[in-house]
């Protein structure tokens, strides 16, 4: 395979995976992400996964936020 066609194969992939996690996010009740979102808060993560993880709750927040479920 060429590199071109690795590249966009590999961003397909990478975004559908994305969107994946995104959707997980979204499938969790209020009480499942306000306690997420509370370790997040409390343990100040630095591990780099955790940080993306809790960038994402973070995010799914401002987002249930927008609709006017203030859970977190």
């Amino acid at each position: 395979m060429n590199t071109k066609f690795k590249s966009i194969v590999f961003a397909l992939v990478m975004g559908g995976v994305l969107q994946g996690c995104e959707g997980g996010l979204k499938g969790l009740s209020n009480q499942e992400l306000a306690a997420k979102n509370d370790e997040c808060v409390q343990g100040n993560p630095t591990a780099p996964g955790r940080v993306t993880a809790c960038e994402n709750i973070r995010k799914e927040c401002e987002r249930r936020r927008k609709e006017g479920n203030f859970a977190c």
